[in-house]
């Protein structure tokens, strides 16, 4: 049986935490704007297809392409959250934290952020953990979060461990 994490890791790199985010339902702070923006779309083209409709015609059809985008927005935005933790799995070896993310329906997907000691640790509301700054997307000039470990049980642990990898660094 061959080593799953042969191409993964560096030479002398050895893991030292590997964990799940919670899977329950949460809906994140910053997916409120986006689900009030994605039912007010909804809503509006609801109004308008009915208004079309009076008309006659097939014409309040079209409105219905609007109300499935602003659903969608809305639905993206409550489940979003959800969905990533659900197929997230975290992993923390002796100088880098692994994020890997493995939708059924995409490739996998990693984020290796190196730990050292100038790297921002913060605790987050007592489960999540955030190091570093924020990434840049390569199709859009808005930057997304810092890599996190999201709602993880165990993360006063890992903030330990964080810290002793970057004690030994100095």
């Amino acid at each position: 049986m061959s080593d799953p994490w042969k191409d993964i890791l560096d030479e002398g790199e050895e893991i030292l935490w590997h964990g799940r985010p919670a899977r329950g339902f949460a809906m994140a702070q910053a997916d409120i704007l986006p689900m009030v923006f994605g039912l007010g779309f909804s809503a509006f083209a609801m109004i308008w297809i009915a208004m079309a409709a009076m008309a006659g015609g097939l014409f309040w059809m079209i409105g219905l392409i609007h109300f499935g985008a602003g659903a969608g927005l809305a639905l993206y935005a409550v489940l979003r959250d959800t969905v990533a933790r659900r197929y997230s799995y975290y992993t923390l070896t002796n100088s880098r934290a692994i994020i890997g993310t493995f939708y059924p329906w995409a490739d996998r997907q990693m984020v290796k952020k190196r730990i050292t000691p100038r790297t921002k640790i913060k605790l987050h509301d007592g489960h999540t953990l955030t190091f570093g700054p924020p990434r840049r997307s390569k199709r859009h000039p808005f930057p997304l979060r810092s890599p996190q470990f999201t709602r993880i049980d165990d993360a006063e642990h890992v903030l330990d461990l964080m810290r002793q990898i970057q004690k030994d660094k100095s």
